[in-house]
């Protein structure tokens, strides 16, 4: 009992900083741009992608960087893609178009003054040889931006495509994408989904809410669910919650054989499906650092990053990284994420002014989350290692979608 109440004191004091931080974020960004002057050739800052680690870490630096610097994003997507989403609008029609939001919007104003957006796909990076990493990056197209400090938050790829990814880049498109699978899991009986992740867990539970007649079935191959940074109890109630949708879960086995219409799992079990959905095998979208700093990648394709997030070749001090395609014992998520670009904007500040570099920690309110377990029920989730809260609460069909939209400098639903 008093490990739960000091983890409730714990969040509310996370409460009360966050708020200041917020707070305090409002009055730079003014404070800045009564400071800020532009002046001819700055240098520039670039980014590469702009999900949540990109897009906060460029939101950070337009609010801090010194007269003489710029910020250059690119970013391949036409739109903001809200990947939390993804599971929810990949069955429940009518709502596709809310998880594709306007970019810029965060960044306020400023465009061509403080920064800069360039919608296109990095191909490669050039690094000069005579410095510390700084060089140049191509996009598709044959254009070229100089930089003096680069960040990478190019994320993670699905080869699956869905619930994770969209895999596409345009907003259009995207929404057929998500129309297809919507009428592929309407005219489905048999659904298996493998990977009992956040993915995995609301895509289950969103089938079996929107066709309680249709046989749902999720494979994961430990021994519980959400075993990666989450705590015992969490998996625990989405269990109870899921089965009691009528989900059939089946812990401690593998997909070992798939003929198109059943999968065979290490048992031997075959489980007859006709939808097939794959919450897992998603990889770090590390190959244009691959290119420069072989060193700096691992085995698994994440980026090795030292704990100011530099990345770990230290030949490359201006290069930073962030997001899922960083190697770190914490948990990768938004929430993650924005810790890290937060780190990653003081740190080019700093060294700009010749600074001591910060250091990145994953903290234990990382591990946050709320996860939807049938269409109108989800369960919230924080724990600090010593006791976990999981928390019964309801939510919308569009998942707070208007909420994230103002976060992010949009407008709800009107795209610009």
């Amino acid at each position: 009992m008093l490990s739960h109440t000091i983890l409730i004191l714990k969040t509310l004091r996370l409460a009360i900083h966050q708020l200041t931080t917020l707070l305090h974020t409002y009055l730079l960004r003014h404070l800045h741009k009564l400071t800020y002057r532009p002046v001819s050739n700055p240098k520039t800052i670039v980014l590469i992608g702009a999900s949540f680690a990109g897009y906060h870490a460029a939101r950070c630096l337009t609010a801090t960087l010194p007269t003489g610097y710029r910020v250059v994003v690119v970013e391949k997507n036409s739109h903001f893609q809200l990947t939390w989403v993804l599971p929810r609008f990949s069955v429940v029609p009518g709502h596709e178009e809310k998880g594709f939001i306007p970019y810029t919007g965060y960044l306020g104003g400023g465009e061509g003054r403080e920064w800069e957006w360039v919608r296109g796909r990095v191909v490669r990076i050039i690094t000069d040889e005579g410095g510390s990493g700084q060089g140049w990056v191509e996009v598709e197209g044959g254009g070229v931006v100089e930089y003096e400090y680069l960040v990478l938050a190019t994320g993670a790829v699905s080869e699956s495509g869905l619930p994770a990814r969209v895999g596409v880049e345009g907003k259009e498109e995207g929404m057929k994408v998500l129309m297809r699978e919507q009428e592929r899991v309407r005219r489905a009986r048999d659904v298996v989904v493998v990977g009992g992740g956040a993915a995995g867990v609301e895509m289950a539970g969103d089938v079996k809410g929107m066709y309680p007649g249709k046989n749902v079935t999720l494979v994961h191959s430990r021994e519980r669910l959400l075993n990666r940074g989450y705590g015992v109890k969490l998996g625990e109630r989405v269990l109870k919650e899921l089965e009691g949708l009528g989900v059939r879960v089946v812990l401690g086995e593998r997909v070992v054989g798939d003929d198109e219409v059943s999968v065979r799992l290490t048992s031997g079990e075959v489980v007859a499906y006709d939808y097939l959905v794959k919450c897992v095998g998603q990889r770090p979208n590390s190959d244009l650092l691959r290119q420069c700093s072989p060193l700096s990648v691992s085995e698994t394709g994440h980026v090795r990053v030292r704990s100011t997030l530099q990345i770990a070749d230290e030949a490359y001090d201006c290069i930073y990284a962030a997001g899922d395609l960083i190697e770190t014992d914490g948990i990768q998520n938004a929430r993650a994420a924005f810790e890290q670009a937060q780190v990653v904007a003081a740190n080019i500040v700093r060294s700009i002014k010749g600074k001591t570099q910060k250091q990145y920690r994953p903290q234990w309110w990382e591990a946050a989350t709320k996860l939807t377990v049938g269409l109108n029920k989800s369960v919230a989730y924080i724990g600090d290692g010593a006791a976990e809260l999981v928390i019964g609460t309801t939510c919308g069909e569009d998942l707070d979608g208007a909420m994230v939209w103002r976060f992010l400098g949009a407008k709800p639903y009107e795209d610009a």
